[in-house]
């Protein structure tokens, strides 16, 4: 199942279970609302970047070493840091003004319209092409408070703020593939892997309602999550020569024999990566912290 499909099935058990918390809020006289929005962010994702970040230097580093190297697409790594959220919130309020949330949704970064593709062109001999794909994913389950307030620039009743923050855990996925083409030669190398960890977020929201039970919203939101412990799958297939395998996904730093520099890489082996021509060997980390900004539904029973 994948984390889109994850994240709906997580919905849906959230808002049936809630469903049942609403039968009991109203026996209390509570009241319960759910929040939907949908928006951009822009995310750190750490050694996703610096993979990206390493491989444009590398090109940019032969250009500059050999006459007759030119680029003609750049790979464009700050692309990859931009991508799309959903949230689905479901909140209990203990008084009018507090509640306690529960919530999952979805987070997306990775590259863009060809943003990690690459085309140098080797003087006379040709040119070598590469197209670099990273996809970092996550199915947050959150857990978190929830304070509303009234707004001084609208009409009271008709506009409102709040904060909110918590914890979650995020259940992520972290894949990657690179394509590289020059003259006979050719390569495919991909991998997927998973792990989870703790996050936290926060934020600010403001309301503008319809009628007493809906209200339009927006949404400026921090989070932090770094998460590591990445395992799984790797394939290649060099010239046809094909191979395959399973393991953590490590971050290292290799060096180029050809131009004497070293460049940051990631990939997924059984033990963790040794010699002369590796360095600063770790267990790679996606970072999704970073900012979002939304806009949304809300609903009061």
């Amino acid at each position: 199942m994948n984390s889109l499909k994850k994240a709906i099935v997580i919905i849906g058990m959230s808002v049936f279970s809630l469903f049942f918390l609403c039968s009991a809020g109203r026996g209390q006289g509570l009241k319960l609302g759910f929040k939907f929005t949908g928006g951009i962010n822009y995310a750190l994702l750490g050694d996703g970047d610096a993979f990206l970040k390493g491989t444009k230097a590398r090109w940019d580093d032969y250009v500059e070493a050999y006459s007759g190297y030119t680029l003609e697409q750049s790979i464009f790594p700050l692309a990859s840091h931009f991508g799309y959220e959903f949230d689905a919130d479901a909140i209990l309020f203990l008084t009018p003004q507090f509640g306690i949330s529960l919530g999952t949704g979805y987070i997306r970064n990775g590259t863009l319209f060809g943003s990690g593709n690459g085309i140098l062109s080797v003087g006379t001999s040709g040119k070598q092409t590469m197209s670099n794909d990273i996809a970092a994913s996550a199915v947050p389950i959150k857990v978190g408070v929830y304070y509303t307030f009234s707004s001084v620039f609208a009409a009271q009743g008709k506009s409102s703020s709040y904060l909110f923050g918590g914890i979650g855990l995020y259940s992520t996925k972290f894949s990657f593939s690179e394509k590289a083409t020059y003259q006979t030669d050719w390569s495919n190398y991909s991998f997927e892997a998973k792990a989870s960890g703790i996050g936290f977020y926060a934020g600010f929201g403001g309301e503008s309602w319809i009628n007493p039970h809906f209200a339009f919203i927006y949404e400026i939101s921090g989070r932090y999550a770094k998460i590591g412990g990445f395992t799984g799958t790797c394939q290649s297939d060099v010239n046809g020569t094909m191979s395959s395998g399973s393991g953590t996904v490590y971050y290292y730093e290799y060096l180029d024999s050809t131009i004497g520099n070293w460049y940051p890489d990631t990939w997924t082996f059984e033990a963790a990566p040794s010699g002369s021509t590796v360095r600063n060997v770790r267990e790679a980390e996606i970072d999704f912290s970073g900012v979002g900004f939304k806009f949304g539904i809300k609903i009061n029973f």
